[in-house]
């Protein structure tokens, strides 16, 4: 599990008590380079204030295949105006 928000990690780790292990960073800053899932399932914050703001998005969808085990998935949840697909990983 990881998030940037120490209250949204709490509740995800109640909702997920098999998780073994537990990340409070905004990213992959602080994450071991060897960390692996089966899963990573996201609704990236795409906006700074009232700005669009895709960088948290562009970095998840760099790093985020290295990180699946093989057969693992990646899902998003995103308003329709990302592009996330537009995207360069």
């Amino acid at each position: 599990l990881l998030d940037a928000d120490a209250v949204a990690l709490e509740a995800a780790r109640a909702n997920v008590p098999s998780a073994k292990r537990w990340w409070l960073s905004d990213s992959w800053h602080g994450m071991p380079d060897d960390v692996s899932f089966d899963w990573i399932l996201s609704n990236p914050p795409v906006h700074f204030g009232l700005k669009s703001d895709f960088s948290l998005l562009r970095a998840l969808l760099a790093e985020g295949p290295r990180r699946l085990r093989p057969g693992g998935a990646l899902f998003l949840v995103a308003q329709t105006y990302v592009p996330a697909g537009l995207i360069p990983a």
